[in-house]
């Protein structure tokens, strides 16, 4: 009886220690490597620690850029250990790595590791992170969040190409803001091209004051009062520069261009933008061109004044730019107009009024002056010729027409020169 008691509560040791393995795989994970248990493990915004020291998280695994961070949490039992957070960003790349050794009197212990994310490089990475925990060696879990986008604004640019040549270009900027579920005071721009800048409220027309930051090309719009979710405004400035012509204004061809960067405004938010360029009457779209080779989805209005409307988003870290081409003749045939009409007869004047070195004439009085006599002389030579009828004069006629030959070199000397000075002349006069 003895033995099969014995036997019998053999037997219920071995099941109690078989039902307790049971229970622990069931409700934890534990390395063959290390003595640790993992309880419990995620992500969450914020921590509460109990009065007993134990850690009590809102468990998520969605995130916003505009979150001040993410906690990492794992719950355990063991000794001593040494666990390491890894954390991989959405292309898989490790962004940040953290290693902790420890002891654990009293299981279960609790480690940590935070990433911050509100205006930093992290917020940029938009998608699926990662973060994987080690310990000795070993993984013991993997655990994803997301991280979404916040809308901070929305920008509106409408461009008015006033004149090709000399250029003029205007710029009324509409922003929207977005302030998630906080309230602006004021709103930074940095428009580095911008001359004349003023701002005012979108529905009400009303003056905003805006304040240069010297040396920055920075903007500051004072929106007066905390302004809420929706709120609308317009910045309205000169384009300094962005408008150029390919080989003088004479020709016709002209290049608009603009560029801006996320860090131009926080860097950190995507911003939707819808962009509007007005071109002068009577020009002519070329082409329309996104800067490192991005495709636009532009939309050409022709008519009296060709538009294009196109949008984009502009992401984090992200340069966009685009150039629009186009054929505007307004300068070339008002200067065509004005050559003909003023500076061929300045020309010519000169020309004529040229003084004639040692001689007290000018190349229009030699020039008439030799004219008249040569067809004096020559008329002369018949009428005294012998064979006239009207007189009995003997003359040498041979020696009147060498005279009136010689006149009429210098004339023609006279006026080749003339010819060439007046194209000297109108060459000088600018195009």
């Amino acid at each position: 009886m003895r033995l099969k008691s014995r036997q019998t509560r053999l037997l219920a040791i071995v099941l109690s220690v078989l039902i307790i393995g049971l229970v622990n795989i069931g409700h934890a994970n534990a390395s063959a490597s290390v003595a640790i248990v993992v309880y419990d493990h995620g992500f969450t915004r914020q921590l509460t620690w109990t009065r007993n020291g134990h850690l009590a998280a809102n468990k998520t695994s969605s995130f916003t850029q505009d979150d001040q961070g993410v906690y990492a949490y794992l719950t355990a039992g063991f000794s001593n250990a040494s666990v390491t957070f890894q954390w991989y960003d959405p292309n898989g790349q490790l962004y940040n790595n953290y290693t902790e050794t420890t002891q654990c009197a009293v299981s279960p212990c609790s480690f940590l590791s935070y990433l911050s994310l509100a205006h930093t490089e992290a917020a940029t990475r938009i998608g699926l992170w990662t973060m994987s925990l080690q310990a000795g060696g070993t993984v013991l879990y993997s655990d994803h969040f997301s991280l979404e986008t916040v809308i901070a604004q929305d920008n509106y640019w409408s461009f008015t190409v006033i004149q090709s040549a000399p250029p003029r270009v205007h710029c009324d900027l509409t922003v929207t803001i977005h302030p998630n579920n906080r309230t602006w005071s004021y709103y930074v721009a940095y428009l580095p091209s911008a001359a004349n800048v003023t701002a005012h409220e979108y529905a009400s027309n009303r003056t905003l004051y805006v304040k240069a930051i010297n040396g920055t090309n920075r903007f500051v719009v004072d929106l007066r009062i905390p302004r809420p979710d929706g709120y609308r405004f317009v910045l309205s400035f000169d384009v300094a520069y962005g408008l150029t012509s390919l080989g003088g204004w004479d020709t016709g061809n002209f290049a608009f261009s603009w560029e801006e960067s996320s860090w131009d405004f926080d860097g950190y938010h995507p911003v939707p933008g819808s962009f509007s360029v007005t071109l002068p009457k009577g020009a002519a779209v070329v082409d329309v061109l996104g800067k490192n080779a991005m495709t636009l989805d532009q939309n050409v209005t022709l008519g009296l004044r060709p538009a294009i409307a196109f949008t984009s988003t502009l992401e984090p870290t992200q340069i966009f730019g685009w150039t629009i081409l186009y054929k505007d003749p307004t300068y070339q045939n008002s200067h065509l107009s004005s050559t003909t009409t003023n500076s061929i007869p300045v020309g010519f004047n000169a020309v004529l009024s040229t003084p004639i070195p040692v001689l007290p004439i000018t190349l229009g009085v030699l020039s008439l002056w030799t004219a008249v006599m040569s067809m004096i002389i020559l008329t002369a030579s018949e009428i005294l010729s012998p064979i006239s009828l009207k007189t009995g004069m003997l003359i040498n006629r041979r020696r009147l027409r060498i005279a009136a030959l010689f006149l009429i070199a210098i004339f023609i000397a006279v006026t080749a020169y003339q010819v060439i000075l007046f194209q000297s002349i109108t060459a000088q006069v600018p195009r």
